[in-house]
């Protein structure tokens, strides 16, 4: 790798590292080129070259966080106990939403304007989404109809998102207990009740 490289996809990565920063201080609004190009003493021409301008700071993000993560699922153990293993994937997604509302809300709603992710984006979820099917595909069993696995795992995500929702909102619970409480039943429920539908139901239409 040539020195001139180098420097590149290090200014690359600290300019990512500032609009990361700046999203977490200051939502969607505050990631501007003008903004990211002081904050890495560097020029709005050079986050033009590299990123294509904000949308493609925000194609970054959007990646960005998906890598993150994804790093986290990966880094859970398995307990042995298929479903307490999908319950600790869907808290550690949950635990991700607090930590960094505002890359999440990158990741799953649209506050810049300036991009709409497109198919080649939505790679950046496959990983994501490989370690919600495989652990979602433990508790169906082996005798789950073809294609289950893939429609309980999105069944159970959107579920998941929902309750991120209702919980940065206040709506979920009292106090911090009641919302942990709400949190886990629903999604045992969910996931007991996704069990029963994959063991009786028809064959999913996509495979």
């Amino acid at each position: 790798m040539g020195r001139k490289k180098r420097r590149t996809e290090a200014l690359r990565g600290e300019l990512l590292g500032v609009a990361a920063e700046l999203l977490e201080s200051g939502g969607s609004g505050a990631v501007t080129t003008r903004a990211v190009a002081a904050g890495a003493g560097s020029s709005q021409a050079a986050v033009n070259e590299l990123f294509g301008g904000k949308a493609g700071l925000a194609r970054a993000l959007f990646a960005e966080g998906f890598g993150r993560l994804a790093g986290e699922l990966r880094a859970l153990e398995g307990s042995g106990d298929a479903e307490a293993d999908v319950l600790d994937l869907a808290l550690a997604v949950r635990s991700f939403a607090h930590r960094c509302p505002h890359l999440y809300e990158v990741m799953f709603s649209r506050p810049f304007a300036e991009f709409r992710p497109g198919p080649e984006d939505a790679r950046a979820a496959e990983e994501i989404y490989a370690i919600v099917v495989g652990r979602v595909a433990g508790v169906l069993g082996p005798g789950r109809a073809k294609g289950t696995a893939k429609d309980a795992a999105i069944g159970l995500f959107a579920t998941v998102q929902g309750l991120i929702g209702l919980e940065s909102s206040g709506l979920l619970g009292s106090g911090p207990e009641s919302a942990d409480h709400r949190f886990r039943f629903v999604l045992t429920a969910a996931l007991r009740g996704l069990a029963d539908a994959a063991s009786a139901g028809e064959p999913s239409r996509e495979a």
